[in-house]
């Protein structure tokens, strides 16, 4: 330990996966990519944290107390953060804790020690994943990358930002999960061509279209499910054990939770033997592989149809690709790699451990911003997940920004006034694909209020969205021939902002 701690640089940049099941956290050396272990030498921590009267557990000590103790531990976070409270209950109605809402729209999580937000607890994780290497190396960490999912919206992105900030950590970057496992697998230097990441974590899918030539390492496309991977296959196996068990009528807690540990040690089991024996309360049987893949392979085949449709909107042959990396622990679920190959018509990469490989991207893209002496430096070129657009008449939605834009981008529009006298504008901002208002996520509503009255049409409102290297939107709004400029702040917990045009002063 201490050879490596002498290989380290003088400040300590971290890469960390902020994942569903598990996150990790990595740092580069003179020695290459190190992944940060605790005492037993686990470099995986469960992204479980169990609330006590007066203190907080997290990782393998809280997973411990998911059956115990199942309304104080918060397990799948990941999944709740950015999300509204009727998401999360239509998606997730047997949660053992209670959610509610604040006065302000954020999600609250009841624990009967205290109540927390999806951001709190995201914190602890990240606040743990901290402490590890300020322990190992007995010094302060000097700025972190932190992964997300590329399809991830601006809420859940922010929500991350959030969490990092709560947690202490300086931020330098949020990087998408399949681009730092591209990295990881350093083909942006050893190859050319396209390559796609297929990235299927325990709550979220991902996959994304990169071409590589030499130092320059672009994005092409990225789309995806945030509510889609590992944790609906438990959902799904556990349904399957529930009817074939015949355990009818019992949905406290107590069962549920204890019903899906079942189903996860088994799903986790049949990815390496053909049958599983599998005991719950006064029933034993045993489950098979072909039983297992017949649960999922519907949400297989929907992950499938997403990179078919990713493909036909770059129009990209699948013979064009040159390789195929697997990323996240549910591509080690065997029918899933083989649905990969047989859709893609080639054996996909998984030489580096795929719960790996993104902290070490990470990793390594950190040391890339902050390490200016590099021989070999990378260009990266992401793009955004979603299209940013604003309501029109008759709840329609006209796109600003396209999806898989190249970010950073920024894009002005020109609102006016549609009748004499008219002295505010009420701007809608909306996130996604669809052409109908209701399909699509909505930012913020915002009204331009003191704009100076006129004729119909000679007003010139000018509106900039800019989207930056994390994927964050920032909205500013000017008046042409004007000085006075203001930033639109886009937050979930604020339905309806008014943005004062006649005052003179700078926000």
């Amino acid at each position: 330990m201490t050879d490596l701690i002498n290989t380290c640089k003088k400040k300590i940049f971290l890469g960390i996966d902020l994942g569903t099941t598990y996150s990790l956290v990595a740092t580069v050396t003179k020695r290459g990519v190190f992944l940060l272990s605790d005492k037993k030498k686990r470099y995986l921590l469960p992204s479980i944290v169990h609330y006590q009267k007066n203190s907080v557990t997290v990782g393998w000590n809280a997973l411990k107390k998911i059956i115990k103790d199942p309304k104080n531990t918060i397990f799948s976070v990941k999944r709740l953060l950015g999300r509204s409270i009727e998401f999360i209950k239509q998606e997730y109605p047997s949660l053992p804790y209670s959610i509610t809402k604040d006065d302000r729209g954020g999600i609250l999580l009841h624990t009967t020690s205290r109540i927390v937000t999806p951001i709190d607890v995201s914190s602890e994780i990240l606040k743990y994943l901290k402490n590890r290497a300020m322990f190992f190396f007995e010094k302060e960490i000097d700025a972190s990358v932190i992964t997300v999912p590329a399809y991830f919206n601006n809420f859940q992105r922010e929500a991350t930002k959030k969490a990092a900030n709560l947690a202490n950590i300086s931020l330098i970057r949020l990087l998408n999960e399949p681009t730092a496992a591209a990295l990881a697998y350093g083909l942006e230097i050893k190859k050319r061509g396209i390559v796609i990441v297929y990235d299927l974590g325990g709550g979220t899918f991902d996959i994304s279209v990169l071409k590589l030539n030499k130092g320059i390492f672009e994005v092409l496309a990225t789309s995806g499910d945030s509510n889609l991977g590992g944790d609906d296959f438990d959902f799904e196996l556990a349904k399957y054990i529930y009817k074939k068990s015949n355990l009818f009528n019992r949905c406290n807690n107590w069962f549920q939770t204890s019903l899906l540990k079942i189903a996860r040690d088994a799903k986790l089991q049949l990815s390496q033997y053909n049958k599983v024996k599998v005991q719950f309360l006064n029933w034993t049987d045993y489950i098979t592989r072909d039983e297992f893949n017949s649960t999922i392979v519907n949400l297989i085949e929907k992950t499938l149809l997403i990179c078919s449709d990713v493909l036909k909107e770059i129009d990209l042959s699948i013979h064009e690709v040159q390789e195929i990396i697997m990323v996240g622990g549910s591509t080690r679920i065997p029918l899933v790699y083989q649905k990969v190959a047989d859709f893609f018509k080639k054996m996909p990469l998984n030489s580096i451990n795929p719960d790996k490989v993104v902290a070490m991207g990470a990793a390594i893209h950190a040391n890339m911003l902050v390490n200016t002496h590099m021989k070999k430096k990378t260009l990266l070129l992401d793009v955004i997940p979603l299209s940013l657009g604003i309501e029109v008449m008759g709840g329609f939605v006209e796109k600003i920004i396209l999806k898989n834009s190249t970010i950073p981008i920024s894009k002005t529009k020109v609102f006016t006034t549609y009748k004499d006298n008219q002295t505010s504008i009420l701007i809608h901002v909306l996130q996604g694909e669809s052409e109908f208002l209701q399909d699509c996520i909505s930012l913020c509503r915002f009204v331009l209020k003191n704009i100076k009255p006129q004729k119909l049409g000679l007003a010139r409102i000018l509106v900039t969205f800019q989207i930056d290297t994390d994927g964050l939107i920032n909205i500013r709004v000017s008046e042409k021939n004007s000085n006075q400029d203001r930033l639109v702040q886009i937050d979930n917990n604020i339905i309806l902002q008014k943005i004062n045009l006649s005052k003179t002063e700078h926000q």
